[in-house]
């Protein structure tokens, strides 16, 4: 935490403390509300509600937003309806959605009441969507202007919406039945006669977003075409609404977290470090740590046919480790590539070979850098030239079969719509612990006859 933080989160904690809760409000009045957003994170539950309901609306419809999910979900539940209704009145249609969203059903109906009918409307609209989708992201505050209409007139448009729409960057261009014709950059707008219809100067857009879009989907496309805000049509191209890139990083921040999260075995930051939901977050790991736990045993079951083969050549055991652990450690760096390739569009079944060739060539590199490295080593201390041969090839054909595993693994559970985040790992893991026995066993037993001599 930075100091001057810290030191605000005290001034804050103590005027808490004494039920002065005007001044903690003012003590971050001049704050921006992202770090208002982080200072109310360390607060204590009863304390960040304390202090929300000393917030102007406002303001704590900036600050909340802000919030992690469990600091949300505790505001949230501890503000009164009135409360929370003069919050929602206070915020942009998709954010206002996804508090209400969040709420119980009889309070959210609630809600709606209290709120200004025109907004309750636009948030009826948004709910409709699903909260994964284009229109689950969209914003209904726009500004939007027929054909025919000059630039002064648009102009004009734009200041009597300046407080409901905040940041503006294309004004949408459509037809009489609100059909998208095409967009105008602001700028644009601005250096344009007066008098010119604005469709002598729209441009066609590069981006248009169909309403039911995954919302994954959308910021890959806003990525694809450097955008700051796209327009979103229903399924006969009519306008709807937007969707700005502040909303599409989120996006990509929360799938991003969403991956990590499941890699740990849990959905959520709430179940992570807040639930006590033991057994859920035990049904989502234990399979596939099981697993492992069973590739373990194979490995094992392995060393002990090959007890009696190897009586001669017991040196050879002391490898097994290194080699088990380059090849399970290549393995996973090209799963966790696959996994975060796959979660930000940078890789599909469509590329799937050239990145498959690009990471075996890779661990062919790798391999024989390490394999030559412990090769050596093995000739040094064992005095067998051999040996070497055997450890450096066994390392150099483990990590190559590591990094296809580490590879394909990932893909063939997103091809059968697994979550290949939680289960790659233990399964490339697993697969490259008893392939990595079995390789290096195989060679040893084809030079067996040099190794003993």
């Amino acid at each position: 935490m930075q100091p001057w933080i810290k030191e605000r989160l005290d001034q804050v904690e103590e005027l808490l403390d004494q039920e002065q809760l005007d001044l903690a409000s003012q003590t971050v009045a001049d704050m921006h509300p992202a770090d208002v957003g982080r200072l109310v994170d360390y607060l204590s539950e009863e304390d960040k509600i304390k202090f929300f309901r000393a917030l102007e609306p406002t303001a704590a419809a900036e600050v909340v937003v802000e919030l992690s999910d469990h600091s949300r979900d505790v505001v949230l539940n501890g503000l009164s309806t009135g409360q929370l209704s003069a919050i929602v009145d206070d915020m942009p249609s998709d954010e206002a959605t996804d508090i209400i969203a969040d709420l119980p059903t009889d309070q959210a109906r609630e809600v709606l009441s209290r709120i200004d009918l025109e907004d309750s409307a636009e948030v009826r609209a948004l709910l409709k969507y699903e909260e994964d989708t284009a229109g689950g992201l969209m914003q209904l505050e726009l500004v939007s202007a027929r054909s025919n209409q000059t630039v002064a007139q648009v102009i004009e448009a734009i200041r009597e919406k300046k407080d409901e729409v905040g940041e503006l960057h294309y004004i949408y261009v459509v037809s009489a039945d609100n059909t998208l014709l095409g967009y105008v950059p602001v700028s644009k707008l601005i250096l344009s006669a007066p008098s010119t219809p604005m469709r002598n100067i729209l441009e066609p857009c590069n981006l248009v977003v169909e309403a039911h879009e995954d919302q994954e989907e959308v910021a890959h496309k806003f990525r694809r075409y450097d955008v700051v805000s796209a327009p979103v049509v229903d399924e006969f191209g009519h306008l709807l609404g937007r969707i700005t890139v502040d909303d599409v990083m989120e996006v990509l921040e929360d799938e991003a977290r969403e991956d990590l999260l499941r890699m740990a075995g849990t959905s959520s930051e709430e179940e992570m470090f807040h639930s006590g939901g033991i057994l859920k977050i035990s049904r989502l790991r234990l399979p596939w740590l099981l697993t492992n736990m069973l590739g373990g045993l194979i490995s094992g079951w392995l060393l002990w046919i090959f007890k009696s083969t190897f009586s001669d050549a017991l040196f050879l055991l002391a490898f097994i480790p290194v080699i088990m652990a380059m090849a399970g450690n290549v393995g996973v760096q090209s799963s966790t590539i696959m996994v975060r390739g796959f979660a930000v569009g940078q890789i599909s079944f469509g590329s799937l070979w050239r990145v498959l060739f690009k990471e075996v060539r890779v661990a062919m590199v790798i391999g024989l850098v390490c394999g030559g490295l412990v090769g050596l080593v093995a000739h040094l201390w064992h005095g067998r030239t051999a040996l070497g041969l055997v450890v450096g090839l066994s390392m150099t054909c483990a990590i190559s079969m590591a990094s296809v595993m580490g590879t394909l693994a990932p893909a063939l559970f997103k091809r059968l719509k697994v979550d290949p985040a939680i289960s790659s790992g233990p399964v490339v893991t697993t697969f490259n612990d008893i392939l990595g026995i079995l390789i290096y066993f195989g060679i040893s037993t084809f030079f067996y006859s040099l190794l003993v001599k």
